[in-house]
């Protein structure tokens, strides 16, 4: 890793600890791939979150309740619940939460399903992981209250 990139790095994680000063930076990952699920959780914790990671929606929100976080990455396909309803729910428990929506699909319907269940902003899948870094820097440096952004997928 060259100089240039771990100081984007750096400053991606300054970000994703500035998006809500008051309680201590936390992530939640909600992924069904255990192997993506683990790359993210680890890639996050090894450049200084908190992170803790499930399968499903119903699991993403019993931990929520129990477990501050900043921000929810959080897949569009799970078993059970989506992840727009998770997106939804989220929102409506916790407004202060940044939520990402991870989607195969950017379609304009998914967006605008992504944007009206409160989702801060939609990365399409496959990603590089300098595209995470990128979307969670400039979601730092927004309000909330920001439209949905679309980070570039992997060719």
């Amino acid at each position: 890793m060259g100089k240039r990139d771990r100081s984007k790095i750096d400053q991606a994680v300054r970000a994703v600890r500035e998006i809500s000063p008051r309680r201590q930076s936390g992530v939640l990952v909600i992924e069904d791939d255990p192997d993506l699920q683990w790359r993210l959780a680890r890639m996050l914790t090894v450049h200084g979150s908190r992170v803790v990671g499930t399968s499903t929606g119903d699991g993403a929100l019993a931990l929520i309740a129990q477990w501050p976080v900043e921000l929810v990455l959080v897949d569009q396909d799970l078993p059970g619940m989506s992840g727009l309803e998770v997106a939804r729910r989220i929102r409506q428990s916790h407004p202060g939460v940044q939520v990402v929506l991870m989607t195969g699909d950017d379609s304009e319907e998914t967006l605008l399903a992504a944007k009206l269940a409160g989702a801060a902003a939609c990365l399409v899948k496959p990603f590089h992981v300098e595209a995470l870094w990128d979307l969670l820097l400039a979601l730092a440096m927004q309000d909330s209250d920001v439209a949905v952004a679309i980070a570039e997928p992997a060719e």
